[in-house]
């Protein structure tokens, strides 16, 4: 691509965001930026609860915005995952990329989500939570646009993967 363009991952938790973000960055040859890594870094004790303070999510947000407005001013693409995604936020993304921003929600069916989680190495984020996520990502859907979730349930990282190439190669 001849110009720098950023491409926000989303969706709700265990649904393959990060494993596909980090295939999309090296694919592209960009910059992979988490949100679970800033929010790390800016609240070590607590990262994983962000969403339940607006406050700290607002404070997370704005250190994603930033390091991806410098990673894009650089003249460097850039890959974001992101779960925490609100009406604000979309605005503000779409507002200084515009036409550079790429948007796509991971959205395979709540069951297989759960079902996902439920088989994660490591911290699950729950059945509750997950149906948290599902309503909020539904209610989204009038901004974002339905034909940018993308239903990953029947597919291999790899398939996914040829689908936001082929889905990016046509934004070009």
């Amino acid at each position: 691509m001849t110009s720098p363009f950023v491409i926000v991952i989303a969706g709700p938790t265990a649904v393959g965001k990060t494993t596909i973000s980090k295939m999309l960055s090296k694919y592209f040859n960009c910059t992979h930026v988490s949100e679970d890594e800033i929010a790390r870094e800016v609240f070590p004790d607590m990262y994983k609860d962000v969403e339940d303070y607006p406050d700290k999510l607002e404070r997370v947000e704005n250190q994603l915005l930033k390091r991806a407005k410098e990673v894009f001013d650089g003249g460097e693409c850039i890959v974001i995952d992101q779960i925490n995604l609100g009406r604000e936020f979309i605005e503000e993304i779409r507002k200084v990329f515009h036409k550079h921003l790429i948007l796509k929600v991971l959205w395979p069916p709540m069951e297989t989500t759960i079902e996902r989680d439920k088989k994660r190495d490591g911290w699950t984020s729950g059945e509750i939570a997950i149906k948290r996520f599902y309503k909020k990502y539904e209610e989204l859907k009038s901004i974002i646009g339905e034909k940018n979730y993308i239903d990953n349930s029947h597919q291999t990282s790899e398939e996914t993967l040829e689908k936001f190439i082929f889905c990016i190669e046509q934004n070009k």
